[in-house]
C-alpha cells in the first residue's frame, strides 16, 4: 500500500474518532465526563491536522518514475513534409 492510501486510511479513521467523541460529548450529563470527551475531540483534531499536513506535502511532491522507455535513433524517424 502506498504512503498516499495510508494517510488517506488514517485521516479518515481520526476523523470518525473525533466524530464519535463529539457525538458523547454532546450526550453526556456529567460536566467532567463532556471535558473528558471534549478532550479526546480535541486531541483527535490536532491528529487530523497533522495527518493532513503530511498528506498535503506528500500529494506536493513530483512523482517520480521509475522506468524509463528508453526510444533508440534508429527508430525515431521524424514526419516527412
Amino acid at each position: 500500500m502506498r504512503d498516499r492510501d495510508l494517510l488517506y486510511d488514517l485521516l479518515q479513521d481520526k476523523t470518525r474518532g473525533q466524530l464519535f467523541y463529539n457525538e458523547m460529548m454532546v450526550r453526556q450529563v456529567n460536566p467532567r465526563a463532556r471535558e473528558l470527551f471534549k478532550s479526546f475531540r480535541d486531541d483527535e483534531e490536532r491528529d487530523v491536522q497533522k495527518v493532513r499536513k503530511q498528506f498535503l506535502t506528500l500529494e506536493s511532491k513530483p512523482m517520480i518514475f521509475k522506468t524509463v522507455m528508453a526510444v533508440k535513433n534508429s527508430t525515431f524517424r521524424a514526419p516527412r513534409p
